[in-house]
């Protein structure tokens, strides 16, 4: 598959919400590659939640609450679209159930502008049919490169 047309649905789904609120796009693997075509795609700002906010805090970093991941993504939204990696790295500190509230939760906020999140390893807790949540089948993307691995 090309580019377009694994990204086409994930536009029209932004699209069809007016650019406006939280997208979880679940990912059939930790694909970082991926994450930056999609930004650049859909003409949004990239952002590291583990590199921007979590790295900050050290060994500490588990301490972070769901609140603060909030506080920041409103900060984001505020900016303009975005698409937020490695919020998973937070998530995976969490219970579960805490987990799978936080993302109903981000999905029913209304976000000021679009606040797109790739999801891998919290994918079991992510509603299956939710009109804000696309699913990426698994032989929808191409194999990532040895190179691609090496920069990535």
């Amino acid at each position: 598959m090309n580019h377009s047309e694994w990204i086409d649905p994930i536009d029209a789904i932004i699209d069809g919400h007016q650019e406006r609120g939280g997208f979880l796009i679940v990912f059939p693997e930790y694909r970082p590659d991926l994450f930056v075509a999609l930004a650049g795609q859909l003409g949004l700002q990239s952002f590291d939640y583990r590199a921007k906010v979590m790295s900050d805090h050290g060994w500490d970093a588990d301490r972070l609450s769901l609140q603060d991941l909030d506080s920041t993504l409103a900060d984001l939204a505020a900016e303009g679209g975005t698409l937020v990696t490695n919020v998973e790295a937070l998530l995976s500190t969490k219970n579960p159930h805490e987990c799978a509230e936080w993302i109903i939760s981000f999905l029913d906020m209304d976000w000021e502008n679009t606040l797109l999140v790739p999801i891998v390893i919290n994918a079991s807790q992510v509603p299956v049919k939710h009109p804000r949540v696309h699913w990426i089948p698994g032989d929808a993307l191409a194999e990532q490169s040895f190179l691609n691995r090496l920069v990535y």
